[in-house]
């Protein structure tokens, strides 16, 4: 939604980026950010301005995009400067088809900007899931990740599809079914675990798990009122141009501060309160009770 002007406001604030941070990440993301006429602009005049840095430019997309366009860009931007270039894709039944979906996958491949591809399941489709999930993984193994879907109070919302695992005392688990399709899915093809995304790892009381679970089990409502080094690393940047130190800030809008106020000299300089009643975004920070 960033009109060209406010592309002109972002970009010049990370001018004042400070001059140690040299390996910056940079994450264009929902909706869908190819949507906007700046999605390839942007890139270029972040390399303009942060060029002498070590960048990791990724776009989180539902490849809706044309191949054309898609090609266009990777061709002119591959040729132009050694930073990575990451197309990171989420795959939704039914959106296109998924022989359209796999060329636009192969494009990236092309010029090494293949990024991760999370699949999201559907048990009300799983025949048609399971199909084409293969069909990916047929192609691109390591590339392929699960994004299990939840539904908070599925019991209650009488969804097709559903009805006839209500009665499972399992399956519905003690979260009104939020986590019904990690807990079949997981149950019916337990090979599913080779496709959880790697680094995505945490120590639980000295058991390692991998963050599906992670959420599966909401461990993730459990860090309440802690310090999050997330201040150290992390800014988030709205269609308002507000900034916040994580996605659960901007979801609950805390610790919110206009772009237009942002001193990035000091804004990374501090651990900051977590002032959320749950962390589902910010896993990947350190907490400190």
């Amino acid at each position: 939604m960033w009109t060209e002007d406010d592309c002109d406001v972002v970009v010049d604030k990370l001018r004042s980026l400070p001059k140690e941070m040299k390996r910056v990440f940079i994450y264009f993301y929902g909706g869908e950010p190819t949507l906007s006429k700046q999605w390839e602009s942007l890139h270029y005049n972040i390399i303009d301005v942060l060029g002498d840095r070590e960048l990791f430019l990724q776009t989180q997309t539902n490849m809706s995009l044309k191949a054309t366009r898609l090609r266009a860009f990777l061709e002119n931007i591959t040729s132009t400067t050694n930073h990575k270039i990451d197309i990171c894709s989420s795959y939704h039944l039914g959106k296109q088809k998924c022989d359209d979906f796999i060329e636009k996958m192969d494009i990236c491949n092309e010029f090494n900007s293949l990024g991760l591809c999370f699949f999201s399941t559907e048990v009300p489709k799983e025949e048609q899931f399971i199909d084409e999930f293969l069909r990916i993984a047929k192609k691109y193994p390591e590339k392929l990740k699960l994004k299990f879907t939840e539904i908070e109070g599925l019991r209650f919302k009488n969804l097709p599809g559903y009805k006839h695992l209500m009665h499972d005392d399992f399956l519905m688990g003690d979260d009104d079914g939020k986590s019904l399709e990690y807990r079949y899915f997981m149950k019916n093809y337990p090979w599913f675990e080779d496709y959880f995304e790697e680094g995505w790892n945490f120590n639980i009381d000295g058991v390692v798990k991998n963050y599906s679970t992670v959420k599966a089990e909401n461990v993730h409502k459990n860090f309440k009122f802690m310090k999050c080094a997330c201040g150290t690393k992390n800014m988030v940047i709205d269609h308002q141009l507000k900034t916040y130190h994580c996605n659960d800030d901007y979801y609950n809008q805390v610790n919110i501060t206009p772009i237009e106020k942002l001193d990035l000299r000091t804004y990374f300089n501090r651990d900051v309160r977590c002032l959320n009643s749950a962390c589902y975004d910010g896993l990947d920070h350190v907490k400190y009770r």
